[in-house]
């Protein structure tokens, strides 16, 4: 009998449920919010040459809970969401929900606009046509290098702006906004948690292996590669981290970055399993009612289903109820007094 894995890998759920949390704390937070035109004064060495109704990349936010709005997006924006980063410097522009922080506004909008938040590069762009308050210097170049980062994305709003600069520059100013942009890399925030978290790694960070294995797994801001994913997921289940246990017994069940292996799959689940983790235990009891990787083993089976099920794992419960039916009330009796003396190990 073909065995066909029933879960999604611990490694996606874990994945989607941050992505979900980050989503939904945005979404909540964008529903308060009241979208106005950014300060107009930003566009005021513009005039004439700037689109009348143009408010892409100068809108911000004045949310009923000013105070909230930044405790919402403050964290996003210090875990690199360009579009958290975008609001938040919004806020401190105006002052809303914080003291007025021309630096720190200037300091969010550069994050963003580094990693290609288009409205945040025009943004940037429209300050340094203008400067603003000894924070940022007049800079044509710097202007234009944002303009034409802008307009690469396809904005038609943003070629205007880049056109009508140009034309007030002289060609040695243009030759270095144009140098600038050929030369810009957009810091992607996955490329900069892949160096952080090696270097961590490297040092014998289990935590850190593991995010090394997760962005080697789905491949953010690289080439996927199951490979060096389970390269570093191994690494961290040798240090004893629990998901990058499962995530190594996974990918050998599936023969990820591996030939297929059913032994070392049940090896990798039994060391998340015997540590509590309910999808390993019901992997594990899997293995054994169908003897793969392990000998065929029913009172096995129905122990690490009957431990999985206890945490909720409804799937699990299914599986209980169905091995019991052709077991010995021995059997079933042997792997209940099996479960009540389980011992999760480390505790």
């Amino acid at each position: 009998m073909t065995y066909t894995f029933r879960f999604k890998p611990e490694i996606e759920a874990h994945i989607i449920d941050q992505a979900k949390v980050k989503e939904t704390d945005i979404m909540k937070y964008l529903a308060r919010l009241i979208i106005t035109a950014f300060m107009a004064a930003m566009f005021g060495g513009l005039a004439g040459c700037a689109p009348a109704n143009y408010t892409k990349g100068m809108k911000h936010y004045k949310p009923d809970d000013a105070a909230a709005a930044v405790r919402d997006l403050k964290p996003l924006a210090e875990q690199g969401n360009p579009e958290a980063q975008f609001n938040l410097s919004s806020l401190y522009y105006q002052g809303v929900g914080v003291p007025q922080d021309y630096r720190e506004a200037v300091q969010w909008m550069r994050k963003a606009a580094e990693q290609g938040h288009l409205f945040a590069q025009v943004t940037l762009g429209s300050l340094y046509v203008e400067g603003l308050h000894n924070v940022i210097e007049k800079d044509p170049s710097q202007a234009l290098m944002w303009f034409i980062l802008a307009a690469g994305q396809g904005d038609m709003e943003a070629m205007e702006l880049r056109d009508a600069i140009a034309e007030r520059m002289t060609p040695t100013q243009i030759a270095e906004a144009q140098r600038l942009a050929r030369e810009f890399k957009p810091q992607n925030i996955h490329t900069k948690s892949l160096q952080a978290f090696k270097a961590l790694g490297e040092q014998g960070d289990a935590v850190a292996q593991f995010k090394v294995g997760l962005i080697y797994y789905f491949g953010q801001g690289i080439p996927r590669d199951y490979l060096e994913s389970l390269n570093w997921f191994k690494k961290a289940a040798r240090k004893g981290h629990l998901l990058a246990q499962y995530n190594a017994g996974y990918m050998h069940e599936k023969g990820e970055g591996t030939p297929q292996d059913y032994v070392e799959a049940a090896k990798y689940y039994r060391q998340a399993a015997e540590r509590g983790n309910q999808m390993s235990q019901y992997n594990l009891g899997y293995m054994y009612e169908k003897g793969l990787g392990v000998n065929r083993d029913e009172v096995q089976a129905l122990m690490w289903y009957s431990l999985a099920a206890i945490q909720g794992e409804t799937k699990a419960k299914a599986a209980r109820d169905r091995v019991t039916v052709w077991m010995t009330p021995a059997q079933i009796d042997e792997a209940q007094r099996r479960a009540r003396e389980f011992k999760t190990v480390g505790r």
